[in-house]
């Protein structure tokens, strides 16, 4: 099981202003990835008083990108909540970032955040305390990437969240690699074809080459996006498809059974991609499947909330 430690930290200073580590009633909630990040502050109640959006927050990739990225959003929160600088700088905040997967990296974001005290951590965390509100259960994100974890009287293992390369078993981008591969197999007689590999090798001018030189340059998101025409085609019943989605849910329940995970107990599907794969899995594990009762945002805030005033 992998492990990925978060980073915290308290600061007293930011840009020569004194801050004081007590008694905050201001709540941040951070939630970002590759493609956009999200800020929501709230009250000590976690009652949420400010929202903003922003531009991709994965520092992997980008990595001043993303911290100019956050800390806009940031200011664009306070301004939506009518609040003074001093007053975010003064708050706590949790922080659930993809491609955190270090204390490097968690320190690299956390040294330009403005608040009196922050965790800055990978956003796996913020998304199973969202999805579950801080209880027991078990949670599949599948989106463009894809991890699996189970929490049990406060604590939480998880499995995946390799990358691309890797892992992202199930995944948008695992889904899209694997279709291409199955069309190159049955352009060159390997396989038989179906409806959807008919589709797919038409869409690149029923040309494999042009196949390959896509699955050279693509990024995972670009491979993602050709997820959902497996979805649409195994809901019409392709067998290629079919076979995809079955493939993605034994995953899923391989990992889940790897993690202890009891079938009577809550399994929330999240991501773009998780609640389709419901009716791909087993049934003792599908009657278990629930809506999760909140995004990785409100996890973010429920988070913040307990960290509390100790160091």
């Amino acid at each position: 099981m992998a492990y990925f430690p978060a980073f915290q930290f308290r600061k007293r200073y930011y840009k020569g202003i004194i801050m004081s580590d007590q008694n905050s009633t201001i709540l941040v909630g951070i939630d970002g990835g590759g493609t956009g990040c999200r800020v929501a502050i709230a009250d000590a109640d976690r009652n949420i008083i400010g929202t903003a959006k922003g531009g991709p927050a994965n520092p992997t990739y980008t990595p001043q990108q993303a911290r100019d990225n956050i800390l806009a959003a940031i200011d664009a929160a306070r301004l939506d909540a009518g609040l003074e600088q001093t007053a975010i700088n003064s708050a706590r905040a949790y922080v659930g970032l993809a491609g955190i997967r270090n204390d490097t990296d968690a320190e690299f974001i956390a040294e330009i955040l403005p608040f009196a005290q922050a965790r800055v951590v990978e956003d796996r965390a913020t998304t199973v305390t969202g999805a579950l509100a801080g209880g027991d259960g078990a949670v599949a994100a599948i989106g463009t990437g894809s991890f699996v974890a189970r929490s049990k009287g406060g604590k939480t293992g998880y499995l995946g969240g390799w990358g691309f390369r890797l892992g992202d078993q199930a995944s948008g981008a695992w889904l899209g690699r694997n279709l291409l591969e199955r069309v190159i197999l049955c352009a060159e007689g390997i396989e038989p074809h179906s409806d959807l590999t008919r589709e797919t090798l038409a869409r690149y001018d029923d040309d494999p080459h042009a196949i390959y030189e896509f699955g050279n340059a693509a990024t995972p998101a670009e491979f993602g996006k050709l997820a959902p025409l497996v979805v649409d085609a195994a809901n019409k019943g392709d067998p290629t498809a079919t076979a995809m989605m079955r493939d993605g849910a034994d995953y899923i329940v391989k990992a889940l059974n790897t993690l202890g995970y009891r079938p009577d107990e809550p399994l929330c599907l999240t991501g773009g991609l998780g609640p389709h794969y419901t009716n791909f899995l087993q049934a003792s594990f599908a009657r278990q499947v629930m809506m999760p009762k909140g995004s990785a945002l409100d996890g973010a805030l429920l988070l913040a909330s307990r960290m509390g005033d100790a160091p």
